[in-house]
């Protein structure tokens, strides 16, 4: 399975010299949609394509699966360079213990109306977790961003009380990812930093230490500010771990902070895994 990537952004100084660094092009590499249109094929049994319309009136896919009625829900919203249907495919072993999972898709993706941008996406945001939460019932939604998407999922913590916040990978500003020189020409930049303080939901940080896209000091910079927040939650620490954590281990560590929110007893993590809680 392709990782999702933000290295693009480090071409930024060459573009610059140039004089190739407009906006658009600039958008262009911080949006990288998969033109595909979502496909079930080869997903786990259960998978199917949903629908939903945003506030601005666009209808957009995306793929999800109803799970076990003692299962949270899984609300994942994907990097800049993947999409909803290998969402699935990461979850895959939690969607084999029954967990539900509703893979947002955006706009400009995967065969989707529309072009991409920071406001567009918090629209998007809001559907597929109108849709989470219809499907979910009484179940909770544990919402997960998984680098760019983590960004969509600190957006959306601000508008939303949510169960959980899960974010993977995911940096301080975008603006931070680019050199800066270039940083005032990055359009979006969702300042996941400023973020933190705001947070009224348990958050939970997951970040690998050998994450060659996302480094991994903007991961420790944003526990930082949620320890001096005072904010509950953990971070998961994965020694090792790349900007896209294995399944396996991923599966293991949704499954402790699951069980964290529900108050009922984790099980064993991976040797590889640490847990920082906020209050040390």
């Amino acid at each position: 399975m392709r990782p999702t990537l933000l290295r693009p952004l480090l071409l930024l100084p060459l573009l610059l010299a140039a004089a190739c660094a407009d906006a658009q092009s600039i958008h262009d590499r911080i949006y990288q949609p998969q033109t595909a249109p979502l496909s079930v094929a080869g997903l786990p049994r259960g998978a199917t394509l949903d629908q939903v319309r945003t506030a601005d009136g666009l209808l957009l896919r995306g793929v999800e699966v109803a799970g076990a009625a003692d299962k949270p829900v899984l609300l994942v919203f994907h990097g800049n360079a993947s999409s909803a249907d290998r969402s699935v495919e990461w979850f895959a072993p939690l969607v084999a213990e029954g967990y539900g999972v509703v893979a947002a898709e955006y706009r400009g993706y995967s065969g989707n109306p529309g072009r991409p941008d920071a406001k567009s996406l918090a629209a998007d945001a809001d559907a597929f977790y109108a849709r989470a939460r219809a499907l979910a019932g009484t179940r909770r939604v544990i919402v997960v961003g998984h680098s760019l998407g983590g960004g969509v999922a600190f957006g959306l913590a601000t508008r939303q009380r949510l169960d959980a916040l899960v974010t993977v990978g995911t940096f301080t500003r975008l603006r931070a990812m680019a050199p800066k020189i270039a940083r005032a020409f990055v359009p979006d930049d969702y300042d996941n930093l400023a973020a933190v303080p705001t947070l009224d939901e348990p958050y939970f940080l997951i970040h690998g230490t050998a994450d060659d896209v996302v480094p991994a000091q903007l991961g420790n910079a944003l526990h930082v500010a949620a320890a001096k927040a005072h904010k509950a939650g953990a971070s998961f620490v994965i020694a090792g771990g790349g900007h896209h954590p294995d399944a396996a281990v991923m599966a293991a560590i949704v499954d402790t902070i699951a069980a964290r929110v529900a108050g009922t007893a984790a099980p064993a993590l991976p040797a590889s895994v640490k847990v920082y809680p906020f209050g040390q």
